[in-house]
């Protein structure tokens, strides 16, 4: 791909120790081949964002310190929360929630970077997404609609789960959710 892209959305296979056999079975490692921190870090993000690029990146609340790291490596600099992720139970309606190092979580926080000044469209957008839990990694799929509304493409998503009109995808499983 030669392209440079205004919008680069990662969703990263983050690799973080559990601390029970029970945790271990919920983790990413137990759906899909996961990074460890400096393999994610090389990941060659930069020589696909253009000069003016805002970078859209999940990540777990365990990798919290390590993101903005990665985001430098990346060639961005961290602009704040894009948003979270509020879980429920598309069955019961009641709130979702999953293991945790003190308290349980439920919430999945997508933070903003940016590369140079890329121009923003709306600021109308709000800082929280609420949707059903779907298969393990799956994000909702409001957050293109978002990013669509607060920047112009091209747009790229890396470790890619599924593709979707408009945007070019990367991955190891971009045909997972169809």
């Amino acid at each position: 791909m030669d392209e440079k892209y205004n919008v680069i959305l990662a969703d990263p296979p983050w690799h973080f120790r559990t601390w029970s056999r029970k945790g271990e079975g919920k983790s990413a490692i137990r759906h899909y081949s996961v990074m460890d921190l400096k393999a994610i870090q090389e990941y060659p993000v930069e020589g696909y964002a253009a000069d003016d690029c805002a970078l859209f990146m999940w990540i777990t609340w365990p990798m919290i310190f390590e993101a903005e790291a990665v985001m430098h490596e990346w060639g961005f600099k961290y602009s704040g929360l894009a948003w979270e992720w509020i879980k429920f139970n598309p069955a019961t309606g009641k709130y979702a929630f999953g293991p945790g190092y003190g308290t349980r979580k439920n919430c999945e926080p997508c933070l903003l970077g940016r590369r140079g000044k890329p121009k923003l469209k709306s600021r109308s957008v709000r800082d929280f997404i609420l949707a059903p839990r779907r298969e393990h990694s799956r994000k909702p799929d409001e957050q293109y609609g978002r990013i669509e509304a607060m920047f112009d493409g091209p747009y790229l998503e890396i470790f890619a789960r599924q593709t979707r009109e408009g945007w070019d995808a990367i991955g190891d499983e971009t045909e997972k959710f169809k």
